[in-house]
């Protein structure tokens, strides 16, 4: 559990998945099935862009190190599971938040993806540039 007050937004984030994965997507079809993934996909952005959001938070404060681990990519691909390549994505997409508050304001709405969040933060970057 959080101790930061940020447990009830994930209590209802996870509560809000269980829902979904309770419906029975059986008697959809097409349409119908198309109107339950646009705002899906929406979502998975707006997710994609708290974890980009947090793992520089996490990165910024050393948060990895209390758990014995050196940087976030690396506790992100013990922990998260993420290839090197995905860790380093999300990293650098958190990174380029802080420098670019328009792509972090469409990210965090939902208009654009982690992939497409990272690519920019790779441009962004100061040996890019």
């Amino acid at each position: 559990m959080c101790s930061n007050g940020e447990g009830g937004a994930i209590e209802a984030l996870t509560s809000a998945l269980d829902a979904l994965a309770a419906e029975d997507l059986a008697p959809l079809f097409g349409p119908a099935l198309l109107e339950r993934l646009g705002p899906l996909l929406v979502a998975q952005n707006r997710i994609a862009a708290e974890v980009a959001r947090t793992v520089r938070e996490c990165e910024v404060s050393g948060a990895a190190e209390h758990d014995g681990l050196k940087t976030m990519g690396s506790w992100l691909r013990g922990h998260g599971h993420l290839s090197d390549a995905q860790a380093a994505r999300v990293v650098r997409a958190g990174r380029a938040l802080v420098h670019l508050p328009g792509m972090a304001a469409a990210f965090a709405a939902g208009a654009v993806t982690g992939e497409q969040a990272a690519v920019l933060g790779q441009v962004a970057e100061p040996a890019a540039l």
